[in-house]
């Protein structure tokens, strides 16, 4: 049995997101999507919401899971056992970085494999702070996100500007 770990701040989770989980599922008997905490790292959404609004759009995926952790994520996945670590890849910026931080993670715990997942093609401009952006413009982000997330957005930003 194997879990996967995919780990990042999801603020707010995206279709490009959701299509990393969907395709994760296809070698992981189980997945836990990892909100990582960072103090020095504005967001949008809380740690809470954040939770919720994964779950929600997450609603229709089996053996999914959603947990937070502050600290290193090679050192969550240690207590998981048999995991490895999911990353998403959409361009070669992503990967140089993400290429990176495998290596250092795999000094620090060489029993934990990372598994690059390139992002469908249609899903590859899609990120949190572009939909973030385009929704504070005014802009339709139905097609970037979930209705959960998009209507959590439009609160959210409408709350704001009050």
């Amino acid at each position: 049995m194997t879990t996967g770990v995919y780990a990042g701040t999801f603020d707010p989770i995206t279709n490009g997101h959701m299509d990393i989980i969907r395709r994760s599922k296809q070698f992981c008997s189980k997945l836990i999507i990892l909100i990582g905490i960072n103090p020095f790292k504005k967001t949008l959404f809380s740690e809470d919401e954040r939770v919720s609004l994964i779950k929600q759009s997450c609603l229709n995926e089996d053996n999914v899971f959603v947990e937070s952790y502050n600290g290193l994520i090679v050192e969550f996945a240690k207590t998981v056992g048999h995991s490895v670590l999911i990353r998403g890849i959409r361009s070669v910026s992503d990967f140089e970085y993400e290429i990176n931080l495998a290596n250092v993670n795999r000094v620090l715990a060489p029993q934990i494999e990372t598994v690059f997942l390139p992002t469908s093609p249609e899903l590859a401009v899609v990120s949190s702070s572009m939909v973030k952006e385009i929704a504070k413009f005014g802009g339709n982000i139905s097609s970037f996100v979930s209705s959960p997330v998009a209507e959590a957005i439009k609160e959210k930003l409408n709350n704001s500007a009050k």
